[in-house]
């Protein structure tokens, strides 16, 4: 299944949040969250299972962290075990890495090819960061090529979409191959981004429709955004000697793709070629070809399975770098699922934290108080939702860093502003 492109917050709870009479007691709720951090977390430890702790790192080795600051506004001083741990930032104040410290240890790689793996769906399962972090570890320990093994029924377009503009990046540095068992709908974006296609027998490669009549409610403009995505995933196929014609069909329902023999294979088209023996191999349904049909016209190699030693095989009896890009992958998962996991408890709480501020904020007799409080609160907001972007930036997830820009800080002050204006009865 192809999600849209956004991942935007809760719709409960956003509804909630854009009445208009509410904004006091949200605005407070929201605030009084940040209030209840340290004034100055100087290193950020994100646990697997959401939790993060602001504060210090004391000392380290490789099996264990101490640190002490809060979690969840309690203080904290002891000592974690490293499993327990997805990634750690330090001098998040100062500085903003490009991605997240990897508990791994760098060894020294003697192979030829590192084996990435694209397991479930996009934005779900498979985040960006881990292949950026893979082909970092690739470049840096000398190995040229990057193989992902997809099995992905497809998922957030943002993700795919991400992950093919960073192998472009790549693209002087890395060879890419993609080995498919599945690659369905919005997977086809970085199958298609890479030099090299291979799939199994039961594979499966295509149906990626990507607005529907439902996404904006105009079939029109859903026609013309899949032609735009389609062109886009074309040009790039085609970059890849890929057949664009076939990236075409897979993306939108009506077209056509022709085969006709040509030097002992065959040649793909969108047009009926002027040839006897040219065979129309689809029409009009979104494209979903086989494993059989991808090898018979070309379109992909085959490979009898995804093992490490039939991929070696198949790419000439080549060397494995190991398993790093598996580990990098889990981690990625771990990083990304605990940020969008506080994420969402955070504005899980404002409902219920706003229910209760309510019966304080009404029953407040010094109101130039509450105002003094609010005054305070909105500079403590500002401060730290800041650390929160950063980190969404360096784990690369767009869409929920998109979410936090709407946590807009000159918004919320002219909020304010009505708000306090209000309180004095102006």
């Amino acid at each position: 299944m192809l999600a849209e492109s956004g991942v935007g917050p809760d719709s409960t709870v956003a509804r909630f949040c854009m009445h208009p009479k509410r904004w006091f007691l949200i605005v407070l709720a929201v605030l009084g969250f940040f209030a209840a951090q340290p004034a100055v977390a100087d290193d950020m430890i994100y646990f697997s299972d959401g939790r993060v702790l602001l504060g210090e790192i004391i000392k380290e080795n490789d099996d264990e962290i101490e640190a002490k600051g809060k979690i969840n506004g309690v203080d904290i001083h002891s000592t974690f075990k490293r499993a327990m741990i997805a990634s750690v930032i330090k001098n998040v104040s100062t500085s903003t890495p490009s991605k997240v410290d990897s508990n791994s240890k760098d060894e020294d790689a003697k192979g030829d090819f590192l084996i990435v793996p694209l397991k479930g769906e996009f934005g779900e399962d498979i985040y960006p960061l881990g292949l950026i972090n893979s082909m970092d570890w690739a470049v840096k320990h000398k190995v040229p090529r990057i193989v992902m093994v997809i099995d992905s029924p497809g998922g957030y377009v943002w993700a795919s979409r991400y992950m093919a503009d960073k192998i472009k990046e790549y693209d002087d540095k890395l060879n890419f191959t993609m080995v498919i068992e599945n690659s369905i709908s919005a997977s086809i974006w970085p199958t298609f981004a890479s030099d090299n296609i291979y799939i199994t027998p039961g594979g499966t490669f295509g149906g990626a429709v990507v607005y529907h009549m439902t996404n904006t409610g105009s079939a029109e403009v859903d026609m013309k955004m899949n032609s735009i995505l389609a062109a886009e995933v074309a040009a790039m196929a085609e970059k890849h000697g890929h057949s664009g014609a076939v990236a075409k069909a897979m993306m939108m329902s009506g077209q056509q793709v022709w085969a006709v023999p040509s030097g002992g294979a065959w040649k793909l088209s969108s047009t009926k070629p002027d040839a006897p023996d040219a065979r129309q191999i689809g029409s009009g349904e979104i494209f979903t070809l086989t494993g059989t049909d991808c090898v018979t016209y070309g379109i992909a190699r085959s490979i009898p399975n995804t093992s490490e030693s039939a991929i070696s095989h198949a790419l000439g009896d080549l060397k494995s770098a190991g398993d790093q890009g598996a580990k990098l992958m889990q981690q990625a998962k771990s990083s990304c699922d605990a940020l969008r996991k506080q994420y969402r408890s955070w504005r899980e709480q404002l409902e219920e934290s706003a229910q209760k501020l309510a019966d304080t904020a009404r029953s407040s007799k010094d109101r130039e108080a509450v105002i003094r409080k609010i005054d305070d609160l909105v500079n403590t907001y500002t401060n730290r939702i800041g650390t929160l972007k950063d980190r969404a930036k360096q784990l690369h997830l767009v869409p929920l860093l998109v979410a936090m820009e709407n946590e807009n800080a000159v918004e919320v002050r002219n909020r304010i502003e009505k708000i306090k204006s209000q309180i004095r009865g102006k």
